[in-house]
C-alpha cells in the first residue's frame, strides 16, 4: 500500500533531529489492517453485559440469557485481583513442585477499547475531546486513550491540554478517557525507522530526540508506571526492533503488542519467543474523526471495574484480548482458576486449559478454537460447531519452558487471539 507522509508531520521530523515520524507512514487512511481486516463498521449496544452476579458479568439483558462459567471455569473465589502467588499457587506440580506464578482473580467483565487514535493534536483530526465524546457515544466503546505523536504534542500546552480533557471526559464505571503518545523508537543507519511504539500511564514526555531505541527502552525502564506497546509491527520493513532484540528489564514495562500489520500474527510468535511477555490488543490507529467506527477491530480487556486503574492493572496482568469483532470476548484459564497472562512454574506434568468465547450478536457464530505455540506452531484444535458460543477444554504437556495461544476462529473469518499462558515445570 502506497502512503501519503503528511508534510507537517515531516517537518516537525526533521525539527527533531529526524524524529521517526518522518520514517512512519500515518496517512489520512486509518492503519488498523491484520491478516484479515475487518470491513464492516459497528457499533456495540451500551445495554450488552450487565452484572448478572456470577463472577463474569452479563451485561445482555435483551438476550436473555447469562454469560456463566462453565464447568471447571470458575475463578477462585474470595482471590484478589492480579495477586500472583496468591490462593490461587500452592498446589503441586511436576515432581511435586510448588506451582507459582498464577494471576486468579473473580468478578472480572469484558470490555472493549482503543488505545491508538491521533487527533489534531498530531496528524489526525478533531480535538481530543471530540475523539473521547465521538468514542463513547457512537462507537460505543468503554475505554479510549489518545495516542498522538511525541513530537508534535511538545507544542506548548498540547499534553497538558490533552491530559485536561481526558480528566473531563472519564467516567469511572460508564468510561475510560486517557492521554497515551505515540513514540518513534529508533532508526537504522539509513535513517529507516526501526519501530514504534506507544507509551500509557505516563504523566511525563519522554525526550524527543532518542535515536536509538536502545535510548527508547532505557526512558521506558525509568519510569515505573509506564506501560509499552509495539505498534503495527512490520507496518515498513525495519519496523521489528532489531527482530525483537529482547532485554529483560524492559520486558515489565513493555507489556502490550498491537495486531495492527499485515504481519503482525507471524511476528506476534517472534516477539514471544525472542522472550516478551506482550498480550495482545487490535486498534485502529485512526488520523480520521472515526475514533471506534474505523472498523470492528477492538482491544478487549478483563476488568474488576471499568477505571484507570483497572485498565492499567489488566495491562500488567497482560489480561488482554485482540479481536476484529466488534462485541466478541475471549478468555483462558490454566487449571481451573490462573488467568490467560499468568506466568506458570512447577506446572505439570500437563496443564488442562480451558477456552471460553462468547460474541454479543446470536448471528455470529464460532468455527475452531486454535493452540498456537513456540515457533507458531499449532499444538491443538477443537470444533466449535458454528455456535454463537464455544468452550472447550485442552491437556496441554510441559515438559519445558514454553507458552500457549488460544485462537478463536469465527465462520465469518473474524478472529480473536488470547493472551498467552506462559508454562514450565
Amino acid at each position: 500500500m502506497i502512503r501519503r507522509v503528511p508534510w507537517v508531520r515531516c517537518w516537525w521530523g526533521i525539527a527533531f533531529a529526524w524524529q521517526a515520524a518522518c520514517g512512519s507512514s500515518g496517512d489520512d487512511a486509518d492503519r488498523s489492517e491484520a491478516a484479515d481486516p475487518a470491513e464492516d463498521v459497528g457499533t456495540r449496544d451500551d445495554s450488552t453485559l450487565q452484572d448478572g452476579g456470577d463472577g463474569v458479568d452479563d451485561r445482555s439483558d435483551d438476550a436473555g440469557t447469562d454469560v456463566a462459567a462453565p464447568d471447571g471455569f470458575e475463578a477462585s473465589p474470595d482471590v484478589p485481583e492480579d495477586e500472583a502467588g496468591g490462593p490461587g499457587d500452592g498446589g503441586d506440580g511436576a515432581d511435586g513442585a510448588v506451582r507459582t506464578g498464577c494471576l486468579a482473580a473473580a468478578g472480572l467483565s469484558p470490555y472493549w477499547g482503543n488505545f491508538h487514535a491521533h487527533t489534531s493534536f498530531s496528524d489526525g483530526e478533531g480535538r481530543p475531546s471530540e475523539a473521547f465524546a465521538y468514542a463513547r457515544n457512537v462507537a460505543g466503546l468503554d475505554v479510549l486513550i489518545v495516542t498522538d505523536h511525541l513530537e508534535q504534542i511538545y507544542l506548548p500546552t498540547r499534553w497538558a491540554d490533552c491530559k485536561e480533557q481526558a480528566d473531563a471526559a472519564d467516567a469511572p464505571g460508564a468510561f475510560v478517557a486517557d492521554c497515551g503518545y505515540e513514540y518513534g523508537s529508533g532508526f537504522d543507519s539509513f535513517f529507516r525507522s526501526t519501530g514504534h511504539n506507544n507509551v500509557f500511564h505516563n504523566p511525563d514526555l519522554f525526550p524527543a530526540v532518542q535515536l536509538d531505541f536502545h535510548d527508547f527502552y532505557a526512558s521506558l525502564v525509568g519510569c515505573p508506571s509506564c506501560v509499552g506497546q509495539f505498534n503495527h509491527p512490520g507496518d515498513e520493513p525495519m519496523q521489528h526492533w532489531n527482530h525483537f532484540e529482547y532485554d529483560a528489564a524492559v520486558d515489565e514495562r513493555m507489556q502490550l503488542y498491537e495486531f495492527n500489520s499485515p504481519p503482525a500474527w507471524e511476528m506476534y510468535f517472534e516477539a514471544l519467543d525472542a522472550g516478551w511477555h506482550v498480550s495482545p490488543m487490535w486498534n485502529q490507529d485512526n488520523h480520521s474523526a472515526n475514533w471506534g467506527t474505523a472498523n470492528d477491530h477492538r482491544s478487549g480487556l478483563w476488568l474488576a471495574a471499568l477505571t484507570r486503574d483497572g485498565v492499567y492493572a489488566a495491562f500488567g496482568a497482560r489480561r488482554t484480548f485482540a479481536t476484529a469483532d466488534r462485541n466478541a470476548w475471549v478468555r483462558v484459564l490454566a487449571d481451573g482458576d490462573c488467568w490467560m497472562g499468568s506466568d506458570l512454574a512447577g506446572v505439570g506434568p500437563s496443564v488442562e486449559l480451558s477456552v471460553e468465547a462468547e460474541d454479543g450478536d446470536a448471528t455470529d457464530a464460532f468455527d475452531t478454537v486454535e493452540l498456537w505455540g513456540p515457533g507458531r506452531t499449532r499444538l491443538d484444535a477443537a470444533d466449535c460447531g458454528g455456535a454463537a458460543s464455544c468452550a472447550v477444554s485442552f491437556e496441554v504437556p510441559v515438559g519445558g519452558p514454553t507458552y500457549v495461544v488460544a485462537r478463536v476462529n469465527q465462520v465469518d473469518g473474524e478472529w480473536l487471539v488470547a493472551a498467552p499462558v506462559w508454562l514450565a515445570p
